[in-house]
């Protein structure tokens, strides 16, 4: 039983977290080939599109990232442990590291932290199997400590014609008993109504409702702000705390905006979502998404 497992594991150990499970291109028998063969939930990439230029003679095979650094001791690739990359025995290092039995048959989707990945999905994207909080799709090192949400004071009652009624709001989201109509070319709290949108929309059962929205220019923070109807408005100074597990590193970010990681210098990230319990951020060169959880 464990060869068989360790036979399976040996084709995964290929594998980018990034890229998923990459099935090699010259294989070079049949019994090669059938070894080679995806399991459940990995994808193959798919073949060369017509025209492409066929590789030179002798070219090394540079889409499996084990062939690529057979030959240069001490090399690593960027996002993938050097344990993963430098040895065609990893998964055997890997597995013993988290202290699960290769002789086990159920090991490979068994769960152990509960985190609804199985310890196949986590040796792939080289997490820990035994900690909820490190899991696929997670991003390993940065976690969210405070969210600092600034609502706009306003929010749109309705539109009529050409006419907005904006009701004014505390600082807690409270109604302060103020409403204001107002008009493009107008000011209210401070903002330069730039447009007034009467927008009528169909939802999924066929019933109405008003997405009309009026867009405000805040001539301080040169902020564009967009009210919706009835919808309470986050203001673009809203930002995010990044922390490191060891709480030694920490950025600040907004909504939108790209930044680098301290100890990451070459991969730069974009803030897709901030909320309270967790942030998403997107690597721009691999596109791959993270969820940072709060800690």
């Amino acid at each position: 039983m464990r060869n068989l497992l360790l036979r399976g594991l040996s084709a995964a150990a290929v594998c980018l977290l990034a890229f998923g499970c990459i099935k090699k291109k010259n294989a070079a028998t049949a019994d090669e080939k059938a070894g080679d063969e995806p399991g459940a939930g990995q994808t193959v990439a798919s073949s060369p599109a017509a025209g492409d230029a066929a590789p030179p003679a002798g070219a090394r095979n540079v889409d499996s990232p084990l062939e690529s650094n057979e030959n240069a001791p001490g090399s690593t690739i960027p996002g993938v442990p050097p344990e993963l990359a430098d040895s065609s025995r990893a998964y055997e290092t890997w597995f013993a590291k988290h202290g699960l039995d290769l002789n086990d048959p159920k090991m490979l989707d068994a769960d152990p932290d509960g985190d609804g990945a199985s310890n196949r999905d986590e040796f792939m994207a080289d997490t820990n199997p035994r900690d909820p909080n490190s899991r696929p799709g997670v991003h390993p090192f940065m976690r969210l400590k405070e969210f600092h949400e600034v609502k706009v004071p306003l929010l749109l009652e309705s539109v009529e014609g050409e006419t907005a009624r904006i009701k004014h709001l505390e600082e807690d989201g409270s109604d302060n008993g103020k409403t204001e109509s107002v008009r493009a070319g107008q000011t209210i709290g401070g903002m330069k109504v730039m447009r007034v949108t009467t927008r009528k929309e169909i939802d999924k059962h066929g019933e109405p409702f008003d997405l009309s929205r009026v867009e405000l220019d805040d001539p301080q923070s040169k902020e564009k702000i967009v009210l919706v109807k009835d919808l309470p408005t986050r203001s673009t100074k809203s930002y995010a705390v990044l922390i490191s597990p060891d709480r030694q590193t920490s950025v600040s970010v907004k909504q939108g905006e790209t930044f680098v990681w301290p100890s990451e210098p070459s991969v730069t990230y974009k803030v897709i979502d901030l909320r309270p319990e967790q942030a998403v951020i997107q690597q721009i060169d691999t596109k791959k998404m993270f969820t940072i959880p709060a800690q």
